[in-house]
């Protein structure tokens, strides 16, 4: 069975927290993992880890003539900005670096590293835009921001989120019918969905759905 290659938490974390110093659910352990990170990704609509050192191009629909919500850019080097004036389907025109300005500017937002996720033309440029196609061609690094994108950073919130929501899928093997357990308010059990503490750790990094295409 194929895992993933990256995750957010990790079978020695999930040790660690579970108190597992044997091997024996090295598998189960593997699985959590991969499945608790795939929520997480699915919930917030974005990678946590830089998919390749290589620069690659996306083509994007502008939302105003003024800037264009992108995924999310590691790092300003290698950052390419093309357009399609003519609608033609080539990108005949590469915009300068005085042309338009990444922002969270500095890569930093409510205090902490934050990837670039919109491009603000500048000065007398403007982005071709119909509302429906796609004329504009970024090339860059994608992914969750690092200062070198060898070295991926994953925020504090999003690993504690991850070890979490794994905890609670390794656990859920161990509760018949979904139940977890009983407490004083009665039967408690599990939930469908993410995690409640996950939920709230998570929030600050989640794209608002309402800009999802």
């Amino acid at each position: 069975m194929a895992h993933l290659v990256n995750r957010l938490v990790t079978e020695d974390d999930l040790k660690t927290i579970l108190g597992i110093s044997d091997a024996v659910d090295d598998n189960r352990l593997t699985l959590a993992a991969d499945a608790a990170t795939t929520m997480i990704l699915s919930y917030c609509d974005r990678d946590f880890f830089v998919s390749s050192t290589t620069p690659s191009a996306r083509v994007y629909v502008a939302d105003h003539w003024s800037y264009v919500e992108v995924d999310d850019i590691s790092t300003a080097n290698g950052v390419v900005v093309k357009t399609d004036d003519d609608e033609d389907g080539v990108f005949e025109t590469t915009w300068a670096s005085t042309d338009y300005q990444l922002s969270p500017l500095n890569g930093r937002l409510s205090g902490i590293e934050w990837p670039y996720t919109r491009i603000d033309a500048i000065d007398a440029r403007e982005f071709p835009y119909n509302g429906r196609q796609a004329l504009v061609q970024v090339t860059a690094v994608w992914g969750w921001h690092a200062d070198d994108p060898e070295d991926d950073y994953i925020p504090h919130p999003v690993q504690q989120a991850a070890q979490i929501q794994a905890t609670s899928i390794f656990k859920s093997v161990d509760a018949p019918l979904g139940i977890a357990g009983f407490g004083d308010i009665g039967i408690m059990r599990l939930r469908q969905a993410l995690h409640p503490v996950a939920i709230a750790l998570l929030a600050p990094f989640r794209k608002d759905p309402t800009l999802v295409r």
